[in-house]
């Protein structure tokens, strides 16, 4: 594979990586972080107002019974799916047109609490009042709120504290003047036509599921869980029992998919909402549950450069200087392998004005014993040059520790910010970084073909289109790139330095023939004549 070829595949295949891979939803707006708030509206159009809790993660939106009748998770944490305009309303448009978000109840409600026989049934009217204790305290991670009403006698309250930095709700429930146990719904997952819906009972030795139609009940439940293949885009809805609380549920697949739980006329519930994905759900203490995710290769990785985020955090302190840490770690670890990879650009760079030679004296020569000699020529420079074509390859070999360690940062939920940065989970809402992205980029890219400034015309916009993607990445992302490149060229101007001094001497120590003997002029002697 020819070195000029890496750099736009690497590209291309960073582009989608970057992108998440066909991620719905509508790309990040550029900007500053979201503040949590509480949000009273009329967002439905329907009699009776709306409470919306916002925040960098999600949008969702309550009735006035506390239920959950629109539950937005982001795709890109910090995307303002609310617009707040300059008379201080506000715009839902993109929650209500729903083009390209997925709202996880999908026209259904979450947090409905039903007991028909004792007059509870989510799709009649009740008594309602206006919720209290509506707060937001972003240091203790919180948006609170107190939701109650009456219905057939029988009246219900619901405690409600969502965690603006994780997708974790909890729920307290008191029914007061009806029955001992409740239902309590939880639909998902959105659009998803056919998610897994299981249950692990507690002392039991494998989850219960049910994929496809059918119903399976599961009592005193360890956890219940919908879930969608695990990717950036894939939702999960889990449920775990606090405080003693016994929970039975029973598990309905298909369309959508349905948990009913059984639960006290007191209870206490931890509900997870938000991404199927391996980093939010190890923040969130879900990765522990048995048979709920299973880490693939990468997701081991990531685990790895997580725990050691962790560690290094401790004695750190300060999240931006861990991530510095990390960066220099990890490239001291892959210095040798990216010194070899230097080491094959370098020699192709010294290279190239024979390569071009040689394709000149031959590009008008198309027939076989000339594209023959060519090749012999081409393999006799890189014996010369003691270069190896397939070093070309080691480029790929760092992929997997890349993939994993991005994954990691963009999913990771920072609790600070660093230096002007208010957030390591959002991009930079003053741009700064993103220029220096760009910079140190074109800076590498020139290390890299200052040789062949034809190469490096041609694949500078690269970067420029990468531009756009930097003003998106969360912050701490763009730091780890920034100073991964900045030691990359270093090591890079290092490694041309030694192949040069090491090449210098190539093709100039040419042996001259010895000079043939001079030679007696021959005397000639005409025939004679007749």
């Amino acid at each position: 594979m020819k070195t000029r070829h890496l750099l736009p595949i690497a590209a291309l295949g960073g582009m989608l990586l970057l992108s998440g891979c066909g991620q719905t939803g509508p790309l990040p707006t550029f900007g500053k972080a979201i503040t949590p708030e509480w949000i009273k509206t009329d967002f439905d159009g329907q009699p009776g107002d709306e409470f919306i809790a916002t925040s960098n993660l999600q949008d969702v939106v309550f009735n006035a019974r506390g239920e959950i009748i629109g539950w937005y998770v982001k795709g890109y944490a910090g995307t303002p799916y609310i617009k707040k305009k300059g008379d201080g309303t506000y715009d839902f448009s993109a929650l209500t047109n729903q083009k390209g978000i997925v709202n996880m109840v999908a026209g259904r409600k979450a947090l409905a609490v039903e007991d028909k026989a004792a007059g509870l049934d989510p799709a009649q009217t009740a008594e309602t009042s206006e919720p209290t204790g509506l707060t937001t305290d972003l240091k203790a991670n919180r948006q609170d709120a107190v939701f109650r009403y009456t219905q057939g006698g029988v009246t219900v309250t619901k405690t409600v504290t969502l965690h603006p930095r994780n997708f974790k709700v909890d729920l307290k429930t008191e029914v007061t003047g009806g029955p001992e146990r409740v239902n309590i719904l939880f639909p998902g997952l959105g659009k998803a036509d056919n998610p897994r819906v299981q249950a692990y009972a507690q002392g039991g030795a494998q989850p219960a599921a049910v994929q496809g139609s059918g119903t399976l009940s599961v009592e005193n439940v360890q956890y219940a869980a919908l879930q969608e293949n695990p990717s950036q885009i894939a939702h999960a809805l889990i449920i775990r029992p606090q405080g003693g609380t016994q929970v039975n549920t029973t598990l309905t697949g298909g369309a959508q998919g349905l948990i009913t739980a059984s639960v006290p006329a007191s209870s206490n519930l931890e509900v997870y909402g938000g991404k199927n994905e391996l980093i939010h759900l190890y923040q969130s203490g879900y990765t522990e549950l048995p048979g709920l995710f299973k880490p693939n290769f990468f997701g081991q990785i990531s685990l790895l450069i997580v725990k050691l985020m962790e560690q290094l955090y401790k004695f750190i302190g300060n999240w931006g200087l861990v991530l510095v840490v990390l960066t220099i770690l990890l490239r001291a670890i892959m210095w040798p392998l990216m010194q070899a990879q230097g080491r094959t650009t370098a020699r192709m760079q010294v290279m190239q004005p024979k390569i071009k030679e040689i394709q000149e004296k031959y590009k008008d020569r198309k027939d076989m014993d000339s594209q023959r000699a060519m090749q012999a020529e081409m393999q006799q420079l890189y014996r010369d040059y003691n270069f190896n074509p397939a070093g070309c390859f080691s480029t790929f070999i760092p992929f997997p520790v890349l993939i994993a360690l991005w994954s990691t940062i963009r999913n990771f939920e920072f609790d600070s910010g660093f230096l002007w940065l208010p957030d390591l989970a959002i991009p930079d809402p003053f741009y700064l970084l993103a220029v220096v992205y760009l910079i140190v980029n074109i800076g590498q890219l020139y290390v890299m073909t200052r040789k062949n400034p034809d190469m490096f015309r041609q694949q500078a916009f690269i970067y420029l289109i990468f531009l756009y993607f930097a003003l998106t990445f969360p912050a701490g992302v763009t730091i780890y790139i920034i100073l991964s490149t900045l030691i990359g060229i270093g090591q890079q101007i290092l490694i041309n330095r030694q192949v040069e001094k090491e090449t210098a001497s190539i093709g100039q120590k040419v042996e001259k023939a010895p000079a043939r003997p001079a030679t007696k002029a021959s005397k000639t002697i005409d025939a004679p004549k007749k």
